[in-house]
């Protein structure tokens, strides 16, 4: 039987000589609310919560926060037999503010902008590391916010932000999902964000989830299918919701999501238009961007150039493709992404030696990436290259992978 996130602090306090009471005021928690915690409570899921915990009782945040249950319980098994449990982080309590108190549980605006920094904090941490790792944190956070906005006792203003930051964990939630490998489950996080924003009334978190189950389906269902019309269809909803309230980073950004979606289907005059609109937008100010809009000049190059393979013009895609990369040094699994698009597009184009000489380049950045989309692409490529095993540079590469 797996041990719980519960019963692991439970133990670990217990093994250290601590009370309840004593983690709690370290925690600035109430006793019951370690109680609570100790009992596998909705604040378990918070990866807040756990991230003080783990400073308070002295041990690494991965015992507490795994991928999943059969790898966590290998983690805490191995970590008790180890006895590596020591009392030196006893005196690191959290500084934050808030309470798990019992229900019904008081939610402010103290709370939304709390969940709103973990959403952030979890995009940003794909941005470098890639969703293998983070699919169990999103999830629980995922049942953390629906845990509040289901039984918590809240403001009509409070409430309508609450279901927002709800319908960006979805999202969140989803797209690392999607970049480790499980699209249903990221299908299944869109269509709940979507529901929950509109039944907020919020059209930028609507607007955020139809772009990104939009952007699922291209990349999911290849070109030219039922999937591709569904994506424009959802493109073009989600730049309708972004419309009034979004700013100029999430009117380009859903513009995008319509240009990847028309590209797929090779429709030459509407993919240049919503480029056009896409860039016309990133350059305006009018409207608000949330935390949440990852939207930097390398994006914008990046998915031009996918738009422009898709549309065979594989010299503009090099170019855009390239910029992207230069502009993305500082976050490992973006530029990886935008590395294999080009060698994609210089395999489309004909030029394979020059793709699998970047492939070879980036193989050992590539393959540590904890991404199994990329992982995934990699794979696809590798197949693509194999009949020309005569190549020297398709030869070397076939060879890191065999050796990998």
């Amino acid at each position: 039987m797996h041990m719980t996130t519960g019963e692991v602090i439970r133990r670990i306090r217990k093994s250290i000589g601590m009370t309840q009471s004593e983690l709690a005021a370290l925690l600035y928690l109430t006793q019951p609310a370690v109680s609570q915690l100790e009992h596998d409570g909705p604040a378990v899921h918070d990866i807040r919560t756990l991230r003080r915990v783990a400073r308070a009782l002295g041990v690494p945040l991965d015992i507490l926060v795994v991928a999943d249950e059969e790898e966590a319980d290998v983690r805490r098994r191995e970590f008790f037999r180890a006895g590596a449990v020591g009392a030196g982080g006893l005196a690191a309590g959290a500084s934050a503010a808030g309470t798990v108190s019992a229900s019904p549980i008081r939610v402010g605006a103290a709370d939304v902008a709390a969940i709103t920094d973990s959403v952030n904090q979890i995009h940003d941490l794909d941005l470098v590391i890639g969703g293998d790792r983070l699919r169990g944190v999103a999830a629980g956070q995922v049942r953390y916010t629906q845990h509040l906005l289901n039984v918590g006792s809240y403001s009509d203003a409070v409430g309508r932000e609450l279901a927002a930051v709800t319908a960006e964990t979805m999202i969140a939630a989803g797209w690392i999902h999607y970049d480790s490998g499980h699209p249903d489950s990221a299908a299944r996080y869109y269509t709940e964000a979507a529901q929950t924003a509109t039944a907020a009334n919020d059209g930028i978190a609507a607007a955020h989830a139809f772009g990104n189950a939009s952007h699922l389906m291209v990349n999911r269902f290849g070109s030219n299918t039922n999937g591709d019309r569904l994506a424009v269809q959802y493109a073009r909803a989600a730049s309708r919701a972004a419309l009034h309230r979004g700013g100029p980073k999430l009117r380009a950004l859903m513009a995008l999501r319509e240009a990847e979606a028309h590209g797929a289907r090779g429709d030459r005059t509407e993919t240049v238009d919503a480029l056009s609109r896409a860039f016309r937008a990133y350059e305006s100010t009018r409207g608000f961007d949330p935390d949440w809009v990852y939207l930097p000049q390398a994006q914008m190059s990046g998915v031009s150039g996918k738009a422009h393979m898709r549309l065979g013009d594989h010299t503009a895609a090099t170019a855009h493709l390239q910029q992207a990369i230069g502009c993305s040094s500082a976050w490992p699994r973006e530029r990886a992404s935008w590395q294999l698009h080009l060698a994609h597009n210089l395999v489309r184009s004909g030029d394979l030696a020059q793709a699998c000489t970047l492939l070879t380049e980036t193989f050992t950045t590539i393959t540590d990436l904890a991404s199994a989309r990329l992982q995934g692409r990699l794979n696809e490529i590798a197949t693509t290259v194999r009949p020309h095993a005569k190549v020297a540079e398709a030869r070397e590469f076939l060879g890191m992978r065999a050796a990998r």
